[in-house]
C-alpha cells in the first residue's frame, strides 16, 4: 500500500486535491511501470468517465481538444473505455465479482461527483439515452479534431516563421485568414499565451505592445508578432578581470599577448570582439541598453546614440530588447555581438587584447 500526502502536494503546486492525488498516483504507476520494465499502465476509466470528462470541460470552457473524452496513450491503456459503468455493474453482478468504488466519489464538494450525481441523472430525464448519445458525438468530434488539427498545422506553416532564435508571426497573412483570432490562439497557445483578446487586439494598435510569461516574451513589431525566450531586462552583471566564462549571458572572455595586429584585425568580427585590454578599467559591466545611452560606433568619428544605431540597423523590437552592452568607468565598450566602440579598437600599439566572445 503506497500513502501520500495529498494536501501538502496540492498546496506546494497551487492544485486542487483531485489533481494532486491523479498527479501523485501516475507519478507512482510511472516509477512502477519503469522499476519492472512493464510496457504499459491500464487503468480502469469507462466511457461514463469520458462523459463526465467532456461535460466538466463544456461547464469550465475549453476548446475543440477538451470535446474528446478520455483516450489511450501509447503506454497508458484503457481497455473498459468502450462500456458504461451499467455494463461494468452488471458483469460484476452476474460474475459474482465485488465492486468496490471509492467512498469520495459520492462526496459532491468535487466537481466531478456534481456532474455525476446531479447533473447526468438530470440529462436522463430530459434523454434516457444521453449517454451513448453524447458518446456518438464524442467519436465525431474526435474526428472533426483530426480535420481541424491538420488545417491548423498547414496554417501555421504559411504564418509563422523561425529566424535564428525568434519565431515571426506574420500578421498581415494572419489578418487574411477568415478565422484569423482562432488561429492565432491556436500559435500562441503553443508558447503558453492564453489571454488571446488581449493579443488579439493589439494587432491593430501600435508597435511596442508586450507580453510575458514564464518562458517566452512577445511583442508586437510593426508587421510581426515576435515570440522569443523570455527576456530579463533587468539582468545586469559585474564582470571582474579573473572572469572567463559568463553562462547565462553565453559569453566567453579571454585576455592574450598581441604578437600579430593584422592577424588579429582579420580575425575579428561580430561574435569574436577584440577589445584593447589596456584601455579597460575593472570591473566592468553588462547591462541592458538605456535611453541617452551613446558611442561612437567603430569606424565612426561621431557620438551617436545607440538608439539610432538601432533604427539604422533596422533592429527589431525583440532584438533591441535583448541587447547587452560592456561597459568600463560609465563608457559603452560595445555592443556585445553587434558593434565596438571606436575608443577601444586595437591599434599597432596595443599590447594586450581583451576577446569577448559568443558563444
Amino acid at each position: 500500500v503506497k500513502s501520500f500526502d495529498t494536501l501538502s502536494y496540492a498546496k506546494e503546486n497551487k492544485i486542487s486535491i483531485q489533481m494532486a492525488a491523479r498527479s501523485l498516483r501516475y507519478k507512482w504507476f510511472y516509477t512502477i511501470k519503469k522499476k519492472y520494465s512493464f510496457c504499459y499502465i491500464a487503468t480502469a476509466h469507462h466511457h461514463t468517465d469520458s462523459v463526465e470528462t467532456v461535460l466538466i470541460n463544456l461547464i469550465r470552457g475549453t476548446g475543440i481538444s477538451g470535446l474528446h473524452g478520455i483516450n489511450n496513450l501509447s503506454d497508458l491503456i484503457r481497455p473498459l473505455l468502450s462500456f458504461s459503468k451499467h455494463d461494468i455493474l452488471n458483469y460484476a453482478k452476474k460474475n459474482a465479482i465485488v465492486y468496490r468504488e471509492d467512498s469520495s466519489n459520492q462526496d459532491d464538494k468535487y466537481i466531478r461527483n456534481k456532474v455525476r450525481n446531479r447533473i447526468i441523472p438530470i440529462m436522463q430525464e430530459i434523454n434516457p439515452n444521453v449517454l451513448n448519445s453524447i458518446g456518438s458525438t464524442i467519436t465525431r468530434l474526435r474526428d472533426v479534431e483530426r480535420i481541424y488539427n491538420q488545417f491548423i498545422f498547414e496554417k501555421k506553416s504559411s504564418i509563422i516563421s523561425r529566424i535564428q532564435n525568434e519565431y515571426r508571426i506574420n500578421i498581415e497573412i494572419l489578418l487574411q485568414e477568415p478565422s484569423s483570432k482562432q488561429i492565432l490562439y491556436e500559435i500562441i497557445s503553443d508558447f503558453g499565451f492564453f489571454d488571446i483578446d488581449s493579443v488579439f487586439n493589439s494587432l491593430s494598435s501600435k508597435s511596442g505592445k508586450e507580453f510575458f510569461n514564464s518562458d517566452f516574451y512577445m511583442v508586437k513589431d510593426r508587421r510581426y508578432l515576435i515570440i522569443s525566450d523570455y527576456i530579463n531586462n533587468n539582468n545586469r552583471e559585474v564582470v571582474s578581470e579573473e572572469v572567463r566564462i559568463l553562462k547565462k549571458h553565453k559569453l566567453q572572455f579571454e585576455v592574450t599577448q598581441m604578437n600579430d595586429y593584422s592577424y588579429f584585425i582579420k580575425q575579428a568580427n561580430l561574435k569574436l570582439m577584440h577589445i584593447d585590454y589596456d584601455k579597460l578599467q575593472f570591473p566592468l559591466l553588462i547591462r541592458p541598453w538605456q535611453k541617452g545611452d551613446s558611442f561612437i560606433p567603430l569606424g565612426m568619428s561621431g557620438v551617436k546614440k545607440v538608439s539610432d544605431y538601432f533604427i539604422d540597423n533596422k533592429f527589431s523590437l525583440i532584438k533591441k530588447k535583448k541587447a547587452r552592452l560592456l561597459i568600463s568607468n560609465h563608457q559603452i565598450v560595445c555592443i556585445i555581438g553587434e558593434r565596438l566602440d571606436e575608443r577601444f579598437k586595437l591599434v599597432q600599439e596595443s599590447k594586450k587584447i581583451y576577446i569577448v566572445k559568443s558563444l
